[in-house]
């Protein structure tokens, strides 16, 4: 069961706050000297403290023959304050859930390094299960010979089709016809490509394979994805 001391402290009362508001409950209209014996402080400390409490409105005075009485706010009142603040926080909430959105919209760019990191980056792909564009250097799959069957074979699984377009060679031709049609398509282009670039869901993976000095880049925007793919299609188109 959670005590008092717990119960102000995350209300955001500090410890010698609680020690003053709490014994000046139990006191009554006090003086700062008693309030300072009663709650073991100095009074220099107790008269900023009941400053404090004062200005949060849990304490109050009254004079009386030019003497300072204190006096505690009722303890009803933290449930008043708290219920303020919350009515405060959901008349602008709209808004705090607007500034959220509008990071999550922001662009972001990670960089993983060595063939560990980008193996971190076809998880992604895998976890996203969209449609994926592939313009790819046909050393992907050498470099990642024991982790690229693997790969292929989960993708399938979760029934995710790719698009690929990669330099027109024997070995790719023969990927090709062993493939099934709906697990991916691909095209050729005459020329030899010296990284691989990955499109899928609202973001954008660059790699380049080699087994000293393997990055990736991944890139999270959901325009940059787009013109990536718009861009994607034609040059399939052309193929």
């Amino acid at each position: 069961m959670v005590n008092i001391n717990q119960a102000l402290q995350n209300y955001g009362l500090s410890e010698k706050e609680i020690k003053v508001y709490v014994n000046l409950l139990a006191l009554g209209q006090s003086t700062a000297n008693t309030i300072a014996k009663k709650a073991n402080l100095n009074r220099v400390t107790c008269y900023d403290v009941l400053k404090y409490l004062q200005e949060k409105g849990l304490v109050s005075y009254a004079i009386k023959s030019k003497v300072k009485y204190y006096e505690s706010a009722p303890p009803k009142k933290f449930i008043g304050d708290l219920k303020e603040k919350q009515e405060m926080i959901k008349q602008v909430l709209p808004n705090l859930e607007a500034l959220k959105q509008s990071a999550i919209q922001k662009p972001t760019t990670e960089i993983y390094q060595g063939i560990a990191g980008l193996k971190t980056i076809l998880e992604e792909v895998i976890k996203e299960a969209k449609e994926t564009e592939f313009i790819a250097d046909v050393n992907f799959m050498d470099s990642l010979e024991f982790y690229f069957p693997h790969f292929i074979k989960r993708k399938r699984k979760q029934k995710i089709f790719s698009r690929v377009i990669t330099t027109d060679c024997k070995r790719m031709r023969n990927y090709k016809k062993k493939a099934p049609k709906t697990s991916v398509n691909i095209r050729f282009i005459k020329q030899n490509l010296p990284t691989t670039k990955i499109i899928y869901g609202n973001k954008i993976a660059i790699l380049t394979f080699n087994k000293e000095s393997s990055i990736g880049l991944l890139i999270k925007n959901k325009d940059i994805a787009e013109t990536e793919k718009r861009m994607f299609n034609l040059l399939w188109n052309n193929l």
